[in-house]
C-alpha cells in the first residue's frame, strides 16, 4: 500500500512535467486525426461512389432502345446493335439467357451474380460492374461498367488529398496553440533578460510563469536566483567602487596637502625634486580617476541620462574649447551639417568621448597635427546599415596604428608600442573609457586607418527625429 502511494504522489508530480502532457496531446491530435479521416472518407464516399449522372442518362437511354427493338420484334438487328454500342452489354431474359445470338463471357455470367442497381452506391476499387435496368417488357439490360468511366478511379487519391489535407490543418492548428502554450513563458523570460540586461535586477517571473509546468517553474526559479545573485554582485561592486574611491583620493588628497605645506619649509634647490612628486601625485590621481571612471562605466550601476544633443552644436563647442588648448602648430577644423543633427545621448559621456579622442588625437598625432571633425548622415556613409545611426568621425594627420592593433586600442590597459607608450602620458584607458561609453549610449566606435595616413575613429550616435527631440 505505501508502495502505490508513493508511486501515485510520484505520478503526481511528473504530470507537471511537459514530457507527459505532451505525449498526452500528440496522442489526442493523432487519434483526432483518424477520426476526421475516417469521417471524411466516409463523406468522400457518399459524395462520389455513384454512376455519373451523364452514364446514367446514356443507359437509361440504351435501355429505351433495347425496349423499342424487343417491342418491334425484330430480335435479329438486337445482335447488331449491342456490337454498335460502346458498352459491354446484353438483353437478358427472366431467367438471365442472352436473346442475341452472340457469346457471352463466362465471366460476365459469373458477375451477373453480383449485378448493381443503376443507382446503387459503387464500391471505392475500381471493377467492371455489371449494371442491370429493369425493361418494361419483362427483359433485362446487362451493362458492364467501364473502368475508365468508374467513379472509384479517383476515390484514392481524394481521400489521400483530403487526408493529407486534414493532418496538414490539424497539426497547424496544434503547432500555434501548442507554440502559444510555450511561447508565453519563454516571452516572459525574454523579456525579463532583457530587462536585466539593461540593468533592472528586481525583475522576477517565477510569479508570472507559475506552477504549471515544472520545466518552466524550475527555469523561471534559477532565473530569478540569478537576478539575485547579480544583484547582490552588483551591490558588493557599486560598493567597492566607492570604497575605492574613498581610501585611494582620501590619502592622495592628504599627500597633496603635505606636499603644499613641505614647499614652504624646503630651500630653493630642493623645489624640483616637490615639483616631480607634485607630478606624480597628479599622475596618480589622474590614474585613480580614469580607473574609478571605466569601473562605472563597466559595471551595472552606471546609469545614463540619453537626452536629445544636437550633435552640430555640440561638436562647435567642444571644438572651441579645444582649440584654445592645443599646440602653436597644431590645428582643429570641423565640417559640421548646415542643419541640426539631433542623437540620443548622455551629455557628460558624450563630452568624455570627444574629449578623450581630441586630446589623444593632438597627443599622438604630433607638432604639427591637424584634428578634423566631421557629421555624416546615413545615406552618405557607404557602409552604415542601419539608418538610425548618425556618424561623427574624429580623423588625424598623424602616423596612424598599426593594422595588428587597431582591434586592440580599446582594450583596457593596452599601450601601441612607439606610438602609445608611458612615457607619452597615456594609461591605456582612454580609448577603454570611449568604447565604454558609447555602450552606454547605445552607439558603436571603431578605428581605422586614413587612406593618407592617420588614425580614424568612427562614432555611431542614435539618431532622433527633430520633432522628437523638440
Amino acid at each position: 500500500m505505501f508502495l502505490k502511494l508513493e508511486l501515485l504522489f510520484k505520478f503526481r508530480g511528473q504530470s507537471r512535467s511537459i514530457a507527459p502532457r505532451l505525449f498526452t496531446y500528440l496522442g489526442a491530435v493523432l487519434l483526432l486525426i483518424l477520426l476526421l479521416e475516417s469521417l471524411a472518407e466516409m463523406a468522400l464516399a457518399r459524395a462520389i461512389l455513384y454512376i455519373p449522372g451523364q452514364i446514367q442518362e446514356e443507359m437509361l437511354e440504351l435501355a429505351y432502345q433495347a425496349e423499342v427493338l424487343i417491342e418491334e420484334g425484330d430480335l435479329d438487328e438486337v445482335s447488331d446493335w449491342e456490337r454498335g454500342q460502346k458498352y459491354y452489354l446484353f438483353i437478358l431474359d427472366e431467367r438471365n439467357h442472352v436473346l442475341s445470338d452472340r457469346d457471352i463471357h463466362p465471366h460476365f455470367v459469373f458477375k451477373l451474380a453480383y449485378q448493381r442497381d443503376l443507382h446503387e452506391r459503387m464500391e471505392s476499387q475500381v471493377r467492371k460492374p455489371i449494371i442491370v435496368l429493369p425493361l418494361k417488357t419483362g427483359h433485362f439490360l446487362a451493362i458492364q461498367l467501364p473502368s475508365e468511366v468508374h467513379p472509384a478511379r479517383y476515390f484514392s487519391l481524394y481521400s489521400a488529398i483530403m487526408k493529407v489535407c486534414i493532418a496538414i490543418i490539424i497539426l497547424m492548428l496544434f503547432s500555434i496553440l501548442l507554440a502559444r502554450y510555450l511561447q508565453l513563458p519563454l516571452n516572459q523570460l525574454k523579456e525579463a533578460s532583457h530587462r536585466l540586461a539593461a540593468g533592472d535586477f528586481n525583475v522576477r517571473v517565477s510569479e508570472q510563469v507559475g506552477e504549471s509546468v515544472s520545466e518552466f517553474s524550475d527555469l523561471a526559479k534559477d532565473f530569478d536566483h540569478m537576478a539575485k545573485r547579480i544583484e547582490s554582485l552588483s551591490n558588493k561592486q557599486e560598493r567597492l567602487i566607492r570604497d575605492v574611491s574613498h581610501e585611494l583620493r582620501t590619502p592622495l588628497a592628504r599627500h597633496n596637502l603635505a606636499l603644499h605645506l613641505l614647499r614652504k619649509r624646503v630651500p630653493a634647490e630642493s623645489q624640483s625634486l616637490l615639483d616631480k612628486l607634485e607630478r606624480e601625485s597628479d599622475e596618480m590621481n589622474n590614474l585613480v580617476g580614469e580607473i574609478l571612471e571605466f569601473s562605472r562605466l563597466g559595471s551595472a550601476c552606471c546609469t545614463t541620462n540619453l537626452v536629445p544633443i544636437d550633435l552640430n552644436a555640440f561638436c562647435k563647442q567642444r571644438s572651441l574649447e579645444h582649440k584654445t588648448l592645443l599646440g602653436k602648430e597644431q590645428n582643429l577644423c570641423c565640417a559640421l551639417a548646415s542643419e541640426p543633427v539631433w542623437v540620443k545621448a548622455d551629455q557628460r559621456l558624450l563630452a568624455r568621448v570627444v574629449n578623450n579622442l581630441i586630446v589623444n588625437a593632438s597627443k599622438y598625432a604630433g607638432q604639427f597635427a591637424t584634428i578634423d571633425i566631421s557629421i555624416l548622415k546615413p545615406n552618405t556613409v557607404a557602409d552604415n546599415s542601419q539608418d538610425n545611426f548618425i556618424t561623427l568621425l574624429i580623423s588625424d594627420n598623424g602616423q596612424g596604428v598599426a593594422e595588428q592593433y587597431l582591434q586592440d586600442m580599446f582594450t583596457p590597459f593596452t599601450r601601441i608600442e612607439d606610438a602609445r607608450d608611458k612615457q607619452s602620458g597615456g594609461y591605456g584607458l582612454g580609448l577603454a573609457i570611449v568604447k565604454e561609453s558609447m555602450l552606454a549610449m547605445q552607439g558603436k566606435v571603431s578605428a581605422k586607418n586614413g587612406l593618407l595616413g592617420g588614425l580614424i575613429v568612427t562614432l555611431s550616435l542614435v539618431q532622433i527625429q527633430a520633432d522628437e527631440a523638440g
